[in-house]
């Protein structure tokens, strides 16, 4: 898992890295608290999502790293730890629409068992970002995310809807 969260972090850095390079955009800093509803199954079950994102945004590009845990019966826990580079359309001053690239690391307990199972997962998320404040934005997006591997009493198509809270700030 953890070799896997590094090939994840040093991907994203390979894609924000010529953001870098310039500084005369804006850039701020980003702390998000995510919830929302996902299908697990395939059978339109929907279960609670909860989740924490830090990250950075530029003019038009925004990165993440997230942790996000799926609240279901059926399971001891189902966590899932990535990142998400997104584009953002600025079509108005109040509202942008974003798309972007997730991938991660999904790992399964199921209650009577004794170990977990994991899975690498990649996918993609669509959303409108709107600007509450000059330090508050409300988002509200559908992720996509395809699990790898099969893993126990989940199917490997998780599709999310949800909202986020993001506080940001002004990099120095």
């Amino acid at each position: 898992m953890k070799n896997s969260l590094s090939k994840i972090v040093l991907a994203a850095m390979m894609v924000t890295a010529p953001l870098a390079a310039d500084y005369t955009f804006d850039t701020h800093s980003l702390f998000a608290l995510e919830g929302g509803i996902a299908d697990l199954d395939g059978e339109s079950s929907e279960i609670a999502t909860a989740g924490l994102k830090i990250g950075a945004q530029t003019e038009n590009y925004r990165v993440f790293l997230s942790a996000r845990h799926f609240n279901t019966d059926d399971l001891h826990s189902l966590n899932a730890y990535g990142a998400e580079v997104q584009y953002m359309f600025n079509f108005s001053k109040p509202v942008n629409f974003f798309i972007g690239a997730n991938g991660g690391q999904a790992t399964v307990k199921v209650s009577s068992a004794v170990s977990s199972e994991s899975s690498v997962y990649y996918g993609g998320d669509a959303g409108f970002n709107i600007h509450a404040s000059e330090l508050i934005d409300v988002e509200v997006g559908a992720r996509y995310m395809k699990l790898q591997d099969d893993v126990m009493a989940v199917d490997n198509d998780i599709v999310s809807a949800y909202a986020s809270v993001i506080i940001k700030w002004k990099m120095d």
